[in-house]
């Protein structure tokens, strides 16, 4: 939630609503710097040796508050046919 740009105020009261208890705003900090450590990991991979018959990418532009304020971020969408007949999919959040 806190990467989707939700605050840290609104993530203590969701996680109380959904498991009676909250989360404290270290605790966010913490998995947040953990959970950009893999989405970096991930956006810098190599993609050769991939052979993808096709890659088809869309992306939208949606409103987020960060600190209080508003901004726009653009999602980007991949879709991507492997040769073995499967296809993958991903989405990240790109700024």
């Amino acid at each position: 939630m806190y990467l989707a740009g939700v605050s840290v105020r609104r993530v203590e009261d969701i996680t109380e609503a959904l498991w009676g208890g909250k989360v404290s705003p270290s605790t966010i900090s913490e998995l947040n710097k953990k959970a950009y450590v893999h989405i970096e990991d991930w956006r810098n991979r190599p993609l050769h040796g991939g052979k993808y018959p096709y890659v088809y990418v869309d992306g939208i532009y949606l409103c987020r508050n960060w600190g209080g304020k508003y901004e726009n971020v653009a999602i980007w969408w991949q879709l991507r046919s492997m040769r073995t007949g499967t296809v993958k999919s991903s989405a990240l959040p790109r700024g």
